[in-house]
């Protein structure tokens, strides 16, 4: 499967939209129309100044095409921004998320295209009871409902996992939680209408941020 789509190394992925067009990848040879108008939204996308965001390939084993980006969202150590050489963040939430694209209608998925996403997001002491997940879940699908396109939240699907680190001798007391969350869905596309993919990836980048709660002011490119 052809890279069809990506933040060129030493870009500044606030700088990779329409006006850097011209030093990212062209279009290869045979991706559909709507391959590539949905890659075009990814690069013309409205990018937070507190994630990164990198591209990741898609197994060509899910689909015909796809994207891949990555993203992470955290505090810096240092207090700085968020440049590609940047200090290791703490207390990140990352995650990815894949827009699948297959030639041939799927009756399992109703329509050619499909989504698929992750998140490792961290946990405080306080929220790690039973009400994590849902917690999390509830706020997921209100972060991603403006761009839904008339898919019901309840047509997501999806799993959510608590998970807890307890560290024993030399590594010290330094316990932690987290949570990790899979969710997977089929965005509702109209006959000849353009998929916006791009709104999917920020939507998905918003989720994550908020569950950092630091820099809520953080403005998007």
């Amino acid at each position: 499967m052809a890279d069809i789509y990506a933040f060129p190394t030493g870009v500044n992925p606030r700088q990779a939209g329409r006006d850097a067009a011209p030093d990212l990848p062209g279009r290869p040879a045979g991706v559909p129309d709507a391959v590539w108008d949905a890659v075009e939204s990814v690069r013309s996308m409205p990018r937070f100044d507190d994630v990164r965001y990198r591209e990741i390939p898609v197994p060509s084993t899910l689909s015909d095409y796809g994207i891949g980006v990555e993203l992470e969202s955290g505090p810096h150590g240092d207090g700085r921004g968020f440049p590609h050489d940047a200090d290791p963040l703490t207390d990140a939430a990352t995650g990815w998320i894949m827009m699948l694209y297959s030639n041939d209608f799927r009756s399992d998925w109703g329509a050619h295209w499909r989504c698929v996403a992750f998140a490792r997001l961290p946990l405080s002491s306080v929220e790690n009871d039973s009400l994590a997940p849902g917690m999390y879940w509830d706020d997921m699908c209100e972060r991603m409902e403006g761009v839904m396109e008339g898919v019901e939240c309840g047509s997501m699907g999806g799993t959510v996992t608590v998970t807890q680190n307890t560290t024993f001798g030399s590594l010290g007391d330094g316990d932690s939680a987290g949570c990790e969350m899979r969710v997977s869905f089929t965005p509702a596309v109209p006959t000849g209408v353009h998929f916006d993919a791009g709104a999917y990836v920020a939507a998905w980048a918003r989720f994550l941020r908020s569950t950092i709660h630091f820099n809520e002011g953080a403005t998007v490119d």
